[in-house]
């Protein structure tokens, strides 16, 4: 049995299933994925039936997830109180954001399979511990969560403020980290594994200008962080994507073009 974490997907299936081919993906081993497995991409929907029929691929809330979900909030208040103040789904359709295929294969589902993708993403995770031997992983999207919980929280456990947290917020953002006025993460002791933020935008590439995992140990002389975001959202020649196994950190690449 493995145990492999993936991120920031962005609707492209057939890297995802390339990937899956590569890492020889079985029932015994278990696949953690970061959040944003939808948007920018073609196939989001596609991709997020794919993990919710296997019982051992593990879904986490992504801003891009988060987006989706407030924007069908919206709609549907909309709808049943005459509204026409749709922000939310705008700011999801936006072509920064990327959500207008997503959307639209969403509104193709049936009304059963709409209702069980918004319940299965209630449910996903926003953060979770996993111990490996005397190392433990701290597994989230973009950031912490200030709620203290055992080896997982939940979505539909947290309040909003730490939701959006947990999704949103860039580490690397160099105001957040002097205004903060605690430690950035919980314990110094973990490994945070995480995504969000490409790595070509650190400048961490191969040869070839595709990004790369960035395995620091060393983030502000203090944290040990695994990006694993390696650009799928950028739909370029940069763009790659990436699986770290956590028994070994071995790292897998799959790239955009193939």
């Amino acid at each position: 049995m493995s145990t492999y974490v993936i991120s920031d997907i962005h609707g492209q299936y057939e890297p995802f299933k390339r990937m899956l081919e590569q890492i020889n993906f079985s029932d015994e081993d278990v696949l953690y994925v970061l959040g944003d497995a939808i948007d920018r991409g073609p196939d989001g929907i596609k991709i997020l039936k794919e993990i919710m029929k296997q019982e051992n691929m593990k879904m986490f809330l992504g801003n891009h997830e988060l987006l989706m979900m407030e924007a069908l909030r919206n709609v549907d208040e909309c709808e049943n109180e005459g509204r026409t103040d749709t922000e939310e789904l705008d700011l999801w359709l936006d072509e920064c954001n990327g959500g207008r295929q997503t959307y639209e294969d969403f509104k193709k589902c049936s009304a059963k399979k709409k209702a069980e993708i918004l319940i299965y993403l209630d449910n996903a995770i926003v953060a979770k511990k996993i111990k490996m031997g005397k190392k433990t992983y701290y597994l989230c999207h973009a950031y912490m969560v200030n709620k203290k919980f055992d080896k997982e929280v939940k979505y539909n456990e947290l309040i909003y403020k730490d939701v959006f947290q947990a999704v949103w917020q860039n580490i690397y953002d160099a105001s957040f980290v002097k205004d903060l006025n605690e430690k950035l993460f919980p314990n110094k002791k973990y490994i945070y594994v995480l995504g969000h933020v490409f790595t070509q935008r650190l400048d961490n590439v191969d040869e070839m200008g595709r990004g790369i995992v960035l395995n620091d140990s060393n983030f502000l002389g203090e944290y040990h962080i695994i990006n694993i975001d390696c650009g799928m959202a950028l739909h370029n020649k940069s763009s790659q994507l990436a699986c770290i196994r956590l028994e070994d950190e071995k790292i897998f690449y799959e790239a955009l073009d193939g």
